[in-house]
């Protein structure tokens, strides 16, 4: 387990080329649940260097971890976290992807900033309709400098609460060429070691060595997510997990890495963690020939 402090310099240094790997909301399977402190404590054990997790409000304004619009998947209502109190939220049972209830509850960001203190970097990706009260949590615990936030770069409230928060950091989504502009003045006005890029193809605007070479120029590393969520998702131009499972990670990991990828989100941090051993160990050999 890396000191997240250190892993925090190498993401901002610009001349350090090390690959970081993003837990997709932790590592769950049967009955650990997403989004939780053990599944992220699980997380960072098989090799990941931080978290991203989903945040939302609760009816009585308290921040819990879930991710989806609306509760059918995890709790099988159509209700919303919002339209739900914590206590009566905790009284629910949660089923797990087998669709059986399991013994975890849903966690509050309390708890999960309580089991991940000095431990990690903690990324935020679905909380932008609570930033205020996520920032007044991460305060009183001490855990601003262990925190990045995501957002969509085309979105204009949340760039323009990023521009006024000077003491946070942000990794901003993108995939609209056209807000190359919008980025820059970004960079310029807040803390953004990195970008996200969400690229579908490999032809798309995003994925050229140019824009590569424009952030690189702009003192910004990408982030780009190997998830394989579905058929109907695509991310990563199709240099995704699923690919690289099956066919080894030099097909799918590795073609983000060669294109200049150097944050990489996924699903599968314990094997992509082995991947880039192997490809280490594999640098290391060709220099003793």
């Amino acid at each position: 387990m890396e000191n997240w402090r250190e892993v925090l310099r190498k993401m901002c240094d610009m001349d350090n080329r090390e690959i970081l790997i993003a837990s997709h909301r932790g590592k769950f399977s049967s009955s650990v649940m997403e989004n939780t402190t053990l599944a992220f404590l699980l997380a960072i054990r098989q090799g990941a260097h931080m978290v991203e997790m989903d945040l939302a409000r609760t009816k009585d304004g308290r921040i819990v971890a879930h991710h989806d619009n609306d509760m059918s998947r995890l709790f099988h209502t159509t209700e919303t976290i919002g339209e739900k109190t914590l206590r009566e939220l905790l009284e629910m049972p949660l089923y797990n992807y087998l669709g059986e209830i399991c013994a975890e509850h849903l966690e509050t960001f309390d708890e999960i900033l309580d089991g991940l203190k000095d431990k990690t970097i903690l990324v935020l990706d679905k909380c932008w309709d609570c930033w205020d009260e996520v920032y007044d949590l991460l305060k009183k615990k001490d855990m601003l400098k262990q925190t990045i936030f995501k957002f969509y770069l085309r979105e204009e409230k949340p760039l323009l609460w990023a521009k006024e928060h000077k003491d946070c950091m942000f990794i901003p989504m993108w995939k609209e060429i056209e807000l190359l502009e919008r980025l820059a003045e970004l960079k310029a006005a807040a803390k953004v070691p990195a970008v996200e890029i969400t690229p579908r193809d490999v032809s798309d605007d995003v994925f050229q060595p140019e824009t590569f070479k424009w952030l690189e120029e702009h003192r910004m590393k990408v982030w780009c997510n190997s998830l394989s969520l579905a058929k109907r998702l695509v991310y990563g131009a199709g240099y995704d997990d699923l690919k690289s499972l099956y066919y080894g990670g030099d097909a799918g990991w590795g073609e983000l890495i060669k294109q200049g990828v150097t944050i990489i989100q996924t699903d599968w941090p314990y094997e992509l963690k082995c991947y880039l051993d192997m490809r280490n160990r594999r640098s290391f050999d060709l220099c003793d020939v």
